[in-house]
């Protein structure tokens, strides 16, 4: 019998089995075809006696018999990711366009894809999520909150803090932490590690780092990281601007009370296939694997 690793899904931990009665909508409207979807999914819903609810304002009541259905990219999952940040209701990412990373159906496989959902054929992912908090931004993240210098100059002067009083220097053009899941998104560009979800860890990336010695480094899930910027600094969250900060101004960084639920159909590409294609490991397929 001969055993691929990447088709095993190391990521997926339970089934879900629910009475879906409710479906959360959250769309990218500018993506095409996204209002004609969103019309379709509505039409289907009703043939099923399902709820359809869009979604545009952030939800913090629980429901145990919804899931939240995000169309667009990688971005409108993270953007529902945000909207149910107080909830357990599982997200599931239909692209508009290609695979993504978060996003794992395809809309051409709409209908199939509903159907699964309705024949609990789906796992339930649990994704770690960061909080911060600053002088006057505070909120949680599934990828990353990234900490870099003022427009006019990226180059900033950052300490970090954690453990038992630990202070290292980060000059460059800032530091990226992130979860597992975003360790495939900004920090990966940055020379980050691949870390596989649902792995739970705070990483830390420096940008453009202006010591030879600073590398990477990976703190455990429940360890607060404390970030001092010497500089004025800007302050992102998955991707949006927060704020600018003055020197001498600290982010604590740590792990989320509340995970992010990402639904996976039991057939679609499992996490290493999606990055044999998005990362372009074709090597991967030319290998044999045996027990």
């Amino acid at each position: 019998m001969v055993t691929n690793p990447l088709d095993v899904d190391w990521t997926a931990r339970y089934y879900a089995n629910m009475n879906l009665a409710r479906i959360y909508l959250v769309a990218n409207i500018t993506k095409p075809r996204a209002l004609k979807t969103l019309a379709d999914l509505k039409v289907w819903c009703q043939e099923h006696n399902i709820d359809a609810v869009p979604v545009s304002e952030p939800i913090s009541r629980d429901d145990e018999n919804a899931i939240v259905v995000a169309l667009g990219g990688d971005g409108t999952v993270l953007h529902a990711a945000e909207l149910f940040s107080k909830t357990a209701i599982p997200i599931l990412g239909i692209n508009l366009g290609s695979l993504g990373f978060l996003t794992q159906a395809a809309i051409n496989d709409l209908a199939k894809v509903m159907d699964k959902l309705l024949a609990d054929r789906f796992l339930v992912e649990e994704r770690m999520r960061l909080s911060f908090r600053a002088a006057d931004s505070e909120g949680t993240v599934l990828n990353d909150i990234v900490i870099t210098g003022v427009k006019e100059s990226p180059f900033c002067e950052i300490e970090l803090a954690w453990g038992d009083g630990v202070v290292s220097a980060f000059p460059g053009d800032g530091v990226i932490l992130s979860t597992a899941t975003g360790s495939t998104a900004y920090s990966l560009s940055a020379g980050g590690p691949v870390i596989v979800p649902p792995a739970a860890c705070i990483l830390a990336t420096p940008l453009a780092a202006h010591k030879l010695g600073l590398r990477p480094v990976i703190f455990p899930p429940d360890e607060i990281i404390r970030v001092i910027a010497r500089t004025p600094v800007r302050l992102f969250a998955d991707g949006d601007y927060l704020s600018k900060l003055a020197p001498d101004m600290e982010i604590v960084v740590r792990r989320a009370e509340i995970p992010t639920y990402l639904i996976r159909l039991a057939d679609s590409p499992v996490f290493f296939r999606v990055l044999d294609e998005k990362l372009n490991w074709a090597d991967a397929k030319q290998r044999e694997y045996r027990d």
